[in-house]
């Protein structure tokens, strides 16, 4: 049983954040503090990292600052953390973290893990980042989990399976479009086959085009492709929902890809109690309040700590009531006109994406210059 109290759905992502920033884990470049905000802004139960460059001591600082939140998992490559690396980042507050089996399948490129994540119901996921080296490295990367698996019948095989795949099943997954080689794509479909897998926002948006990789070159065109991927297991396809490429929030230069996963018979969820988005402490209107109002307080309940001035409606616990009323109201006031500003914003620059990338009446060079302007 899971000692977290675990609701029978998860939000499960990939993002390949192309180094951690900063070494330093206080340095405003370091990365990890956005993704631990990023994570729970988005409520990302579990995320797979691409190019983690992840060692025992990266590890040990970040769960040292950020381990309230976080548990990490990784692989790196033998004696070379700085380079490749792939990480499963399991969030706390989401999901369990107790009794995870961990498989390291290629080392600093491919790893499970097995969780309780709800009550009695066990996932696997398989995380990968793979090599870009050339063309026969990449096709023996998928060659190599397809032994695996075969090798080791009593590892549950995967529900799930994402990360920056760093090649493209077909041609319209790249701008301008090309086919990825034979030897690469042949031995992917062997894996995918092995393991029943079906590209699940393919599946979903059949006809759609939609890019999560920029690859810039000074003089040269930029290109587009969607590397980063979900495969889930073709029975497992109905359990799924809200599938996702969008802005991820933390400097990198490829985008989030995210799906909902429901555990069987999950019952209906209703929308929980209200809570205040953190972002709102920076609006002016809330910090404006929290100064006059909060100075205001402060100024009663030193009042009130002479016991005679207090009465049933007059009382540290009566202010104190009132003064939280009040905010909450204003905080939700705000959040209407602030956070409907924000979301529109974002989803009308989303919006001309997708319809750029999905008009074929201009040219490929026409499409890659102006999702590359946008995506800026």
């Amino acid at each position: 049983m899971c000692r977290l109290k675990t609701k029978a759905s998860i939000k499960i992502a990939a993002l390949n954040i192309n180094r951690h920033g900063a070494k330093n884990i206080g340095d405003s470049e370091n990365k990890w503090p956005f993704i631990k905000s990023m994570m729970l802004r988005k409520k990302i139960g579990i995320l797979i990292i691409g190019e983690a460059h992840m060692d025992a001591a990266k590890c040990a600082e970040i769960e040292r600052v950020h381990g309230s939140d976080l548990k990490i998992f990784f692989s790196s490559l033998p004696n070379k953390s700085n380079a490749a690396g792939v990480a499963v980042v399991l969030n706390r507050n989401l999901t369990n973290v107790m009794g995870i089996q961990i498989h390291e399948i290629v080392a600093g490129h491919a790893m499970s893990l097995e969780s309780n994540w709800h009550n009695e119901e066990r996932i696997s996921i398989l995380a990968v980042y793979a090599p870009n080296k050339d063309n026969a490295t990449n096709a023996a990367f998928w060659n190599k989990i397809e032994i695996f698996y075969e090798e080791h019948p009593r590892i549950m095989k995967p529900n799930i399976m994402l990360g920056n795949l760093n090649m493209v099943e077909e041609p319209l997954d790249r701008l301008p479009a090309r086919r990825d080689a034979s030897s690469i794509t042949e031995a992917f479909d062997d894996l995918k086959v092995k393991l029943q897998l079906v590209d699940g926002w393919r599946n979903t948006y059949p006809d759609k085009l939609e890019y999560t990789y920029t690859q810039k070159k000074t003089g040269q065109m930029d290109r587009h492709s969607r590397l980063d991927r979900i495969y889930m297991k073709s029975t497992d396809m109905e359990n799924t929902f809200d599938w996702k490429i969008e802005t991820p929030g933390v400097k990198t230069d490829h985008d989030l890809v995210s799906v909902n996963f429901t555990c069987k018979n999950a019952p209906t969820i209703g929308k929980g109690r209200w809570m205040m988005q953190p972002y709102l402490m920076y609006d002016k209107e809330i910090k404006k309040f929290l100064d006059s109002e909060g100075k205001h307080l402060e100024k009663e309940l030193e009042t009130l700590e002479n016991a005679e001035l207090r009465s049933p409606d007059h009382n540290p616990q009566s202010i104190w009531a009132r003064f939280k009323a009040d905010f909450v109201k204003l905080a939700r006031q705000r959040a209407k006109i602030v956070v409907p500003k924000l979301v529109k914003e974002i989803n009308e620059l989303e919006a001309r994406i997708t319809l750029i990338s999905n008009d074929l009446t201009l040219s490929e060079d026409e499409r890659s210059i102006s999702t590359s302007l946008l995506k800026e």
